[in-house]
């Protein structure tokens, strides 16, 4: 199956070379595959927050308040994700998290990471900052690679799913090799087990080592972006812009062809 699958992939990522002359058959081109995140409608963004408010009514003790609503917080961030907040929408979604942390000003922390996943890492915004050091003990920050699209995995060798996903990266990285796309990812492993599994897995590719000297999903770039599901997978355009959330395997792959093609292309000399 996984075979099959990997085959058809290069099949539809064939036509990410030069482009071929074709025969005028009279018919216009197959439109490629896309994916598209529709923006929500207002009713959307009414049941979420609705349901968000339910959730965390259902704890009637203060004292757990905090920590019993980190995962409903996780939950709501991850149905936004799935769609477009408008500007109005997001101001309603703001507005209602600030009253949140007015009623509960011993808990603001997971209501704040709520609030900057809506205002700082939704679909459409600038991608914030990542800065930190790769494997080899090198500075390096996510905006050395704007104008490139840039696909970001917070990843470990110790995450079966972030394993799946390291054949759809060597394929990525061999379809695009000479083109202005490049893969990095947010390590949790410790620094020898990243290292290995760089070797051992060929993954050709600059990764943050957001370690300790102990395996962490808690390291400073994580926790920053808050990422509490593994992998956690950001398709980034070449003006550094979010456009895909969380999405797996040949979905990545869809993605980045079609972000791909909003390059301008330099013209023929």
């Amino acid at each position: 199956m996984r075979r099959a699958l990997l085959a058809c992939v290069v099949v539809v990522l064939s036509s990410a070379g030069v482009a071929r002359a074709q025969e005028d058959i009279g018919f216009k081109d197959v439109p490629s595959r896309s994916i598209t995140f529709k923006a929500f409608a207002d009713a959307d963004v009414d049941d979420l927050i609705a349901t968000l408010e339910s959730l965390l009514a259902r704890e009637k003790d203060p004292t757990k308040w905090g920590a019993s609503s980190r995962i409903h917080f996780w939950r709501f961030q991850n149905r936004l994700e799935r769609g477009i907040v408008t500007p109005s929408q997001e101001a309603r979604i703001v507005a209602y998290l600030d009253d949140l942390a007015k009623k509960h000003p011993d808990d603001v922390e997971p209501i704040a990471k709520a609030r900057e996943g809506v205002t700082l890492r939704g679909i459409g915004k600038i991608a914030p900052e990542i800065t930190g050091k790769d494997l080899d003990g090198v500075p390096f920050k996510l905006s050395d690679y704007r104008g490139k699209v840039v696909v970001v995995y917070f990843s470990g060798d110790w995450c079966g799913p972030c394993r799946g996903e390291y054949p759809y990266q060597r394929l990525m990285l061999e379809v695009y090799k000479d083109e202005p796309f490049t893969i990095l990812s947010v390590n949790s492993d410790t620094l020898e087990v990243a290292r290995k599994a760089k070797v051992d897995k060929k993954l050709d590719y600059r990764s943050w080592w957001d370690g300790d000297q102990k395996e962490t999903t808690k390291g400073p770039i994580a926790t920053a972006w808050n990422i509490t599901g593994w992998p956690a997978i950001y398709v980034i355009d070449h003006k550094g812009t979010i456009r895909f959330v969380n999405l797996r395997n040949e979905d990545v792959i869809t993605a980045v062809k079609q972000v791909m093609r909003e390059i301008p292309k330099k013209p023929m000399k």
